[in-house]
């Protein structure tokens, strides 16, 4: 029998039958729909961090005090270590470093802000002038932190926009005085909107300088340092520099941990990676469910049609060409239910992006396939039992059938 010809009887039979036939391809659209959508939250997931990472600056390098020899580390260690670096650990690195664009200090910790009757309490960052420079951050208004501040350790201070905000209102916040933890600081700067980067709010934090805060905090050693290489190829060269410095400063011992954007991107990446296939996996367990409720029908359907099945076999229609219109018809099935979730989840995608244009899951084309693929594949597994059994119907049973 040709293929065309089993395909039409294929259409007719399921035709005869729609609202069971829709109902059946439910479970394929579902299951279809699942696996796009939940591997396209992954994808999803993985291009927000992504883009989040590069909104922090690029080439980005990040030494915390402390050692750790795990390689799959999401960052620096933040506990307390017995050698901590310090400013002349810096002023090293500047002098001798010759792969990196640029460095700064950093100290940390929270700050009341005060002025007048308003008070803000917020993160309190302490860092040189290379800051802005390292980090994709712009000023709003007034100027950044200078050098020749950070050296003389003047009480000035660069406000987060919202803090400004909450502290000036209407005002101009340019020239005013602050009190950061009761030291008056005179405002030269507030940081243009940012919002959260990786749970970070730039908008709520106060900037000093790094001689400044160290004073203010009671502390003489930095809570780490943060870097930027010349060039993104240059990182691994910037990377053993800053290590083969810092070593020799602490006579040959590396009790500090040196951290890249790139590293850190590859193991959050990692991490997505697996967690978008094991979301696909779950997914596929509804497209079985899917598979099931066809192979169902389809017994069902053999049953109700023994008698034609009968009929056709005496007209002289083949076994094999009865195996083949059931197989057919498990087929469509799947088919259609796999060709209706594909699109009806990818453009639930697109729309979400349309809304969330900052979370882009917009289902990945390499997904497609593999779903359609897999669709078929599932009404051929679940589809070859029942049209085996379609097939092996003796025809004179079949006839005396009621």
């Amino acid at each position: 029998m040709p293929i065309r010809e089993i395909l039409l009887l294929a259409y007719e039979a399921l035709m005869s039958n729609k609202l069971r036939a829709g109902l059946t391809m439910l479970g394929m659209i579902i299951g279809v729909g699942a696996v796009v959508l939940l591997v396209s939250i992954g994808n999803g997931a993985k291009n927000y961090i992504t883009s989040e990472f590069e909104g922090l600056g690029s080439n980005l390098i990040m030494i915390q005090p402390g050692k750790t020899d795990s390689k799959g580390t999401m960052g620096p260690p933040m506990g307390n270590s017995k050698k901590k670096l310090s400013l002349a650990d810096l002023e090293a690195l500047e002098r001798q470093s010759f792969n990196l664009d640029a460095i700064t200090g950093l100290m940390f910790g929270t700050a009341a802000v005060t002025r007048t009757e308003a008070t803000s309490n917020v993160t309190l960052l302490g860092v040189n002038d290379q800051f802005i420079k390292i980090f994709n951050i712009k000023v709003g208004l007034g100027q950044f932190i200078s050098r020749e501040e950070d050296d003389s350790a003047r009480r000035v201070a660069v406000l987060g926009n919202k803090t400004a905000l909450n502290l000036f209102g209407d005002e101009a916040p340019i020239g005013q005085w602050v009190k950061i933890n009761q030291s008056e600081h005179r405002v030269i700067g507030v940081l243009a909107a940012s919002g959260q980067t990786l749970g970070f709010n730039m908008d709520d934090m106060v900037m000093i300088p790094t001689r400044t805060a160290m004073r203010l905090l009671n502390d003489d050693k930095l809570f780490g340092l943060r870097a930027k290489a010349k060039s993104k190829v240059g990182i691994d060269d910037a990377v053993d520099e800053i290590k083969a410095i810092l070593k020799k400063r602490q006579n040959g011992e590396e009790n500090f941990t040196v951290t890249t954007q790139l590293s850190m991107l590859q193991s959050m990446n990692t991490i997505l990676g697996m967690l978008t296939f094991v979301l696909g996996g779950i997914a596929m367990i509804s497209m079985i469910v899917g598979g099931i409720g066809i192979m169902n029908i389809m017994l069902v359907s053999v049953t109700e049609r023994t008698r034609e099945i009968g009929i056709r076999r005496a007209v002289g229609a083949r076994r094999v060409d009865v195996l083949k219109q059931f197989l057919f018809e498990a087929i469509t099935l799947s088919m259609i239910g796999g060709t209706l979730g594909l699109g009806g989840s990818t453009l639930l995608t697109y729309a979400v992006y349309w809304f969330v244009p900052s979370f882009d899951m917009r289902a990945p084309i390499w997904v497609l396939a593999p779903a359609f693929l897999m669709s078929l594949l599932t009404g051929v597994i679940f589809g070859v039992f029942p049209a085996r059994k379609a097939s092996k119907i003796e025809t004179i049973e079949a006839l005396r059938y009621e």
